[in-house]
């Protein structure tokens, strides 16, 4: 049989062969494009994940060392006020207007961030007193601390910053304190959810640090979250937290984080950003019950 006479395909065959062909291609383009908004809304979560990670690092960082009888200032469910502790040392002399103190090695980050708001004596009982206001300033390694058989520190060229560190604080009427009795100093520190400042986020929920006695403005820490991210409270010895703010507030034994991180955009085919929620919690190392 001649090759000119072999049968070709149909006008039937061609338009099944187009059903079929368009079929395939409908189902794999709708496939990838679920799995173009499936990967869009797994990293919109991720990024979710990211800003409540960033807020618990800095709250963290900042609350540990809170003492729980007197470095809550205020609180509700947007905002706290703290006395933020940053560094120890001991008393080297004192009198009712200076005390020097040599501070234990201390991190030169927290040292050097802006912002003193006072200093807590500890007595013999443990308890601590405050004084607030005042300057601070970093002097040489003077006498009186050799006097009160304070030896100084000196650091190594790998790590010159854990040396030790002496400094004065001018105060007013202050009790004149024992040589060798241990002293923090703390700075007031207000964390806060309020509106972000970040470009393509306005209107957006943001944690907020303030530190209150530099005149300073306040930075912003993590954004953006749900409008319902808050603060909450552990009551004593309680091992569930409260939104109801203690009474009074040496109540506050640690703080519970409600952290809704979102993302920045809308996914596709949604009509709200991905959301992770985060919850921890930091306990003030200081509680006593």
């Amino acid at each position: 049989m001649s090759i000119f006479s072999r049968r070709g395909v149909t006008m039937i065959e061609l338009l099944i062969a187009m059903v079929i062909a368009a079929v395939l291609g409908a189902a794999t383009l709708s496939l990838m494009m679920s799995q173009g908004r499936f990967a869009e809304r797994a990293e919109g979560q991720r990024a979710g994940r990211r800003v409540g990670r960033s807020a618990i690092n800095a709250l963290s960082n900042d609350l540990r060392m809170v003492d729980p009888d007197w470095g809550v200032e205020a609180a509700s469910a947007t905002s706290i006020t703290v006395k933020v502790p940053y560094a120890l040392g001991i008393v080297c002399a004192s009198t009712t207007s200076l005390q020097t103190v040599a501070l234990l090695p201390v991190d030169s980050v927290a040292l050097n961030l802006p912002g003193y708001s006072g200093y807590a004596s500890r007595n013999s009982g443990g308890v601590y007193s405050t004084y607030s206001g005042g300057t601070v300033t970093e002097i040489a390694f003077p006498a009186a601390c050799t006097t009160a058989n304070v030896v100084p520190i000196t650091a190594p060229a790998s790590a010159p910053n854990q040396k030790t560190r002496v400094v004065t604080m001018v105060t007013t009427g202050a009790t004149v304190l024992t040589a060798g009795t241990p002293v923090m100093l703390y700075r007031r520190t207000q964390f806060y959810f309020g509106t972000s400042n970040q470009t393509g986020l306005t209107g957006r929920t943001a944690l907020w640090r303030r530190y209150l006695d530099t005149g300073s403005a306040a930075t912003e820490l993590s954004a953006p979250f749900s409008n319902t991210a808050a603060f909450r409270f552990f009551n004593l010895s309680a091992t569930t937290s409260q939104t109801g703010v203690p009474s009074p507030l040496s109540n506050i034994k640690g703080f519970e984080f409600y952290l809704p991180g979102q993302s920045d955009n809308t996914s596709r085919k949604q009509t709200a950003p991905e959301q992770a929620d985060f919850t921890t919690a930091v306990f003030l190392v200081n509680r006593s019950s």
